[in-house]
This record gives structure tokens, C-alpha cells and sequence, in this order.
């Protein structure tokens, strides 16, 4: 019986714990300069690193700019004999299930390493790759925080290694692939049941 629950367990923690993570195409940003959906979801809070830009913290010691103007740039000063790191945080006021880190391609140079809740989530050459959104979803239903740290590295055809943040953006994606927790009470029960016939049939045998 315990065997059976502590499968279970671990088939629902799993489901839950699956994350997706992909970049896709920037979508038009509104006059105000947010973001007002992602992948055709609706955005639940949208934190502006450009306009306003109040929503993030930078820190470290490189070289910074724009926060609060157009987008938020984190230099990369190696050049100059400071290793580039600074890096960019955020924290969202709802609670969902995904995240995007919404980057400004015309100047993104360098590589930079991404953190959803201060888990590591993968680490992109931005040189050239245009107004894009890094998407990260399957998240536990919470109020995530987001991390960009400039590494101070550049792609080779690069003579630098900016980082240029445009904002981040907190949004559910439905999941219809994981089962509702109603499901999941539906399955224990299963399985208990299972496991009181399996242990009745053992003590009638015994029993003979």
C-alpha cells in the first residue's frame, strides 16, 4: 500500500514539476510600453524595466543604463578591465503559473544567464537575435521572482557583451495535460483500493 501511494507521489510531483522553456517573437508592446500578452495569453503583471522602471533592482559592478527611459542595459565593461557583472531583478505582485523575460534585441550583444525564483533556467547568446521573449512555464502557482545577470561574454562576431532588458511579464498558460487535484484524489483513492484488495487477498491466503 505504501509502495502504491509513493508512486503516486512521485507521478504528481513530476507532472507538476515539468517546466517549458522556449523563446519566441516579441509581440507589439501598447503605447505605455508594456506587454499586454504573451503567446496569446494575457498578462496578469507586467514589470517595465525601461519606462518607469521601477519594479527593478540592479546591482553588481558593471556598468548600467537606461532604467527607467528606454530599456534597461547592463554593460559589459571587460573591455575596460572590469569583468561585466551586473545583473537585473524583479519580483511580480500575482501569482501564475508562467514567466517571460522580455529582451530588446537591437541591443543584445553578450550572453546572459536567466533565473525563475533563483533556479538557474538557462544561459543564451542574445547577439542578434531580435525582440524576443524567453517563456518560462509549468511553474508552481506563485508570485515568481526574475534574475538576468550580464556574464560579461560576447558572442565572437561581437566586439561587446550588453544585456538589454525591456521588462518581465507574469501570465497563466492553461495546462491541460496535468490533471485537476480532484483527478489526482480520484487516483490515491484508486490506488488505495487497490491495496486493500491486494492485502485482504494476502490474509485469506494466510489464513488457509
Amino acid at each position: 500500500m505504501a509502495q502504491l501511494l509513493a508512486i503516486a507521489s512521485l507521478l504528481i510531483s513530476f507532472q507538476a514539476s515539468a517546466l517549458s522553456i522556449e523563446w519566441i517573437p516579441l509581440e507589439t508592446p501598447e503605447r505605455n510600453g508594456h506587454i499586454s500578452s504573451i503567446d496569446g495569453n494575457s498578462v496578469l503583471d507586467y514589470n517595465n524595466a525601461g519606462r518607469g522602471g521601477i519594479e527593478w533592482q540592479v546591482s553588481g559592478i558593471g556598468p548600467t543604463g537606461g532604467l527607467g527611459l528606454r530599456e534597461l542595459w547592463l554593460y559589459d565593461d571587460s573591455a575596460a578591465g572590469i569583468p561585466g557583472t551586473s545583473e537585473a531583478t524583479t519580483l511580480f505582485s500575482v501569482i501564475s503559473n508562467s514567466v517571460g523575460f522580455v529582451m530588446a534585441g537591437d541591443h543584445n550583444d553578450g550572453l546572459a544567464q536567466f533565473f525563475v525564483d533563483d533556479v538557474d533556467v538557462g544561459t543564451y547568446d542574445l547577439f542578434q537575435t531580435g525582440h524576443r521573449t524567453l517563456v518560462v512555464s509549468g511553474l508552481a502557482p506563485i508570485a515568481h521572482s526574475l534574475r538576468i545577470v550580464q556574464l560579461g561574454q560576447h558572442n565572437p562576431n561581437s566586439a561587446k557583451g550588453d544585456v538589454a532588458i525591456i521588462g518581465g511579464a507574469a501570465f497563466n498558460v492553461p495546462i491541460a495535460a496535468i490533471p485537476e487535484p480532484e483527478t489526482y484524489l480520484m487516483l490515491v483513492a484508486g490506488l488505495a483500493l487497490i491495496g486493500m484488495q491486494i492485502r485482504s487477498k494476502q490474509h485469506a491466503v494466510i489464513r488457509r
